[in-house]
């Protein structure tokens, strides 16, 4: 008997179906499409993450190689990211030529901060989609964060009250702060994902469109001249100086924009907690406020050390990888010479510049971050003992949740210095960026014209000799004894390139004589 053959059905899935299918818990660890990564993944898979378990599975039982590696999401993959850019940037240049001419003739430093805006404004518009959604995802966290410490006061004030409050409220209660931290969880999670992914990308673009300058531009860019604010002279960036784009500029950069959604969610956060502890604590709270607002003056102070000392420190750190690409350049010049311990000595001046403008900087940047620390702590000790001094009673319900919100609110403490350094370091690297983007470039020598038809080279049975060197003897020339070619045939069309390939004494040269 033979066996019916069973043909796959070619019809389109239904909404329904599409539906269920995108709500399955895995995207299938054992047919191998689990190597689609977050692309193919269903709904559960990313929000839990689930489509990493087959990975990690199996770097349990082997090494890893490149060959495991998830597949990208094809909006993420670098090739569209950098074009993408590039078009948007030409877009945004293109609309403000007429004022950057202006400014020009009005001052050089205002052409620059209109290029460095205009970068930004450039990624700020590629990253939009991504902007939006983290910047509600984050708002959707922020909302979340402060129901754990109201349930933590609902749930403790049940205890304090015995049995005058059934059971069940208690019991609520609990289920519902295991809820909302599993919510919290999820979305916190989701957020960092992608955040990290939209400032990866925004990396990967402006290393793409250096790279790419570096091509257009003489010697890579090393002649570029950039002006050293702090003299107010102007350098070649040299070799050293793109490559401290491509390496350290374009992270700087990253950094930056994975912090940017702290510059409204941070005074956010701060308010709402106030108001929480205010309606717990009552009018003591406006002690700790009164903290909080002496430290805002000190942050900006910081803010304007840190933009000098980085300056400083990326001058200090171009001057030496300069002087160490002189070197690996012309190494052979410096053993003839014997410059190797002066130059040697150079390299060793400006690695201790750099190092000790890094260690001031890394000292300044270490006290703001200790001064930010314990201002949660100050602001608790101040609060509590003013409410102390009102003569309300201090309960468990009280004291415990003020403690939670108060932890709450150190977070935006502790990532605003972070974020005021991320800011100053992203708009001196977005202005040394800026200025090498808007670099005059070379001048194409090579016009490039429509194919036309006809002009096709053809050679049929060609026999060639090379030409004789011996001067006549006798008044008769000696002719030459080997041949150039024998039997050559060739032809090429209109608008071809041809590649002449082939071992060494074949007749490559001869053909093109």
């Amino acid at each position: 008997n033979e066996v019916p053959a069973v043909v796959a059905s070619t019809r389109p899935k239904s909404r329904i179906r599409r539906l269920i299918s995108n709500l399955k818990l895995s995207n299938g660890s054992k047919d191998g499409s689990w190597k689609e990564g977050e692309s193919k993944a269903t709904i559960p898979s990313k929000l839990f993450f689930w489509y990493v378990s087959p990975l990690l599975k199996l770097a349990l039982k082997r090494t890893l190689t490149e060959d495991d590696a998830l597949s990208l999401v094809e909006s993420c993959r670098m090739e569209k990211s950098v074009d993408s850019l590039a078009e948007v940037y030409d877009q945004v240049r293109r609309k403000a030529l007429k004022k950057i001419e202006l400014e020009r003739k009005e001052g050089g430093d205002k052409v620059k901060k209109s290029q460095s805006i205009l970068l930004l404004k450039a990624l700020v518009k590629q990253q939009r989609g991504m902007l939006i959604l983290t910047g509600f995802l984050r708002l959707l966290n922020t909302a979340i964060q402060a129901f754990p410490a109201i349930l933590v006061a609902r749930l403790l004030r049940s205890i304090e009250a015995g049995n005058n409050i059934p059971a069940t409220r208690a019991i609520s209660a609990a289920i519902m702060l295991v809820a909302v931290l599993t919510l919290k969880m999820v979305t916190e999670n989701q957020f960092f994902h992608n955040v990290v992914n939209m400032s990866t990308k925004t990396r990967g673009s402006l290393e793409g469109l250096i790279f790419d300058k570096s091509l257009r531009l003489p010697d890579g860019g090393a002649g570029v001249m950039t002006k050293q604010r702090s003299n107010d002279e102007k350098k070649a960036l040299g070799s050293g100086g793109v490559l401290n784009l491509l390496q350290t500029d374009a992270t700087i950069i990253e950094s930056a924009a994975m912090q940017v959604h702290t510059i409204w969610d941070g005074p956010l956060q701060i308010s709402m907690y106030t108001y929480l502890l205010y309606k717990y604590l009552g009018p003591s709270v406006l002690y700790g406020l009164f903290v909080l607002l002496m430290v805002i003056p000190l942050n900006s102070i910081t803010l304007r050390i840190l933009d000098k000392l980085s300056r400083f420190e990326n001058e200090a750190r171009d001057a030496r990888t300069k002087r160490t690409t002189e070197s690996i350049n012309n190494m052979k010049l410096l053993k003839v010479q014997g410059w190797e311990e002066q130059f040697a000595s150079d390299i060793r001046r400006h690695r201790k510049d750099e190092l000790n403008r890094h260690k001031t900087r890394g000292i300044i940047r270490a006290v703001n971050s200790a001064i930010s620390n314990a201002v949660p702590a100050l602001v608790l000790v101040v609060t509590l003992t003013a409410y102390a001094k009102t003569g309300r009673p201090i309960v468990a319900s009280t004291v415990f949740t003020a403690i939670s919100l108060f932890n709450q609110l150190r977070f935006p403490l502790f990532f605003y210095p972070m974020l005021i350094d991320a800011l100053a370091n992203g708009k001196n690297s977005l202005q040394r960026i800026a200025s090498y983007l808007t670099s005059e470039e070379m001048t194409p020598y090579v016009e490039t014209l429509p194919p036309t038809q006809g002009g096709s080279i053809e050679l049929k049975n060609g026999n060639f000799l090379w030409a004789t060197s011996e001067p006549p003897k006798d008044g008769e020339v000696t002719g030459p004894q080997t041949p150039a070619l024998c039997n050559a045939n060739l032809r090429v069309g209109p608008g071809e390139v041809v590649a002449v390939v082939g071992p060494v004494g074949t007749g490559k040269s001869a053909l093109i004589k």
